[in-house]
Parts: C-alpha cells; structure tokens; sequence
C-alpha cells in the first residue's frame, strides 16, 4: 500500500485500492482506512492519557461529498475562501481515507477546526508522528502544499511520519514534489 500517495491542488488523487471501515466516531458516522484508523486509535488512547480526549471530525470523503463540502463552503464563505481551505473534488486527500481532520472533546463540547486550543495544537506537532501521523498542512509551507495552515489536519504516512516531522518538512518536500503538477 503507498501510504505516501501524493494527493493536493496539483496531483489528482489516483484510484487506490485501501480497506475503508467505519471509525465509530462519536463525532459522526465516518469511514477511513484500516491501518489509519489503527494508528489514530493508539494516538487517541495516547492522548487521552495526556489530558486530551480526541475524536475524528472528518475522514474519507467520496468525490460526490467533497463537492458538496466543496459548494457548500463556497456558498457560505465564499469561491477564494474555499480555494485555501478546501480541496476541489478529486484533489482531496480525504479520497485516500488516509487523512483525518481531528476534534477535541473538552466540558461537553466538541471543539473544531479553527477554536483549537494552542497547547493541543503543540500536543500534536510533538507527538502525532510516533503513530504514523504528519500534520498536513503546517503553518509557513502554504505555497508548497497549496493550502492554509489546518492544524487539525493530520495524514497518516506510517513510518516516513518521523523524517518529515523531524525536519519540519511536508509531504511534498519529503517526496521532492513541491508546487508543480505531476504526471
């Protein structure tokens, strides 16, 4: 399985064969892949003994629900918003089910995207790759990956997730693919 498949703006995912099962989130009702769903529940088990009670918010998305995603947002908040902060249908990585979008359950409360505390966000940078996670889309790297800072957004690559975490490096640095499409 190529757990380091290359999907953003300017690489369309590809047809990949992963094993999709459901998360059991208490979030939602959601799907991602099976080895990626086994990582993020020793990550939550993880967390949790560090004071952090953490859920997936969003996983798999077929290219129909991405577009909705997609036209929804653009509806809302606007087309040059959702350009930054959406991936158009069949450039997500959510496609894979290899890319989780993660919450924080905290006084009752799920807690999203943007409301994120800091010292969670840290939590994540310092530990997400001892289970196979990178974040995905790291503040200072825009131009390279195509997309704002989501520090919620976290894609498992399995083992290759210490170098690029290590590094301070994304996906497309460690692949020496940056800013350009690929055939």
């Amino acid at each position: 399985m190529d757990y380091l498949v290359l999907v953003n703006p300017f690489n369309k995912c590809p047809d990949l064969v992963f094993e999709i099962v459901d998360t059991n989130s208490r979030y939602a009702k959601r799907m991602c892949e099976k080895k990626t769903l086994e990582a993020f529940k020793k990550l939550q088990v993880f967390a949790l003994e560090k004071g952090y009670d953490i859920e997936i918010e969003s996983a798999f998305r077929s290219i129909e629900h991405q577009e909705k995603v997609f036209n929804d947002c653009a509806f809302k908040k606007g087309l040059e918003y959702t350009k930054k902060y959406v991936a158009s249908p069949g450039y997500s990585e959510h496609h894979t089910g290899l890319a989780l979008d993660i919450c924080l359950y905290k006084d009752g409360k799920f807690i999203i995207e943007h409301d994120l505390p800091n010292d969670f966000i840290l939590f994540l940078k310092e530990n997400i790759a001892k289970f196979g996670f990178i974040l995905r889309y790291p503040k200072g790297k825009e131009v390279i990956t195509g997309y704002n800072y989501e520090p919620w957004h976290i894609r498992y690559v399995g083992e290759a997730a210490k170098e690029i975490m290590d590094k301070n490096i994304t996906l497309e640095e460690y692949l020496n693919k940056t800013n350009a499409p690929q055939n």
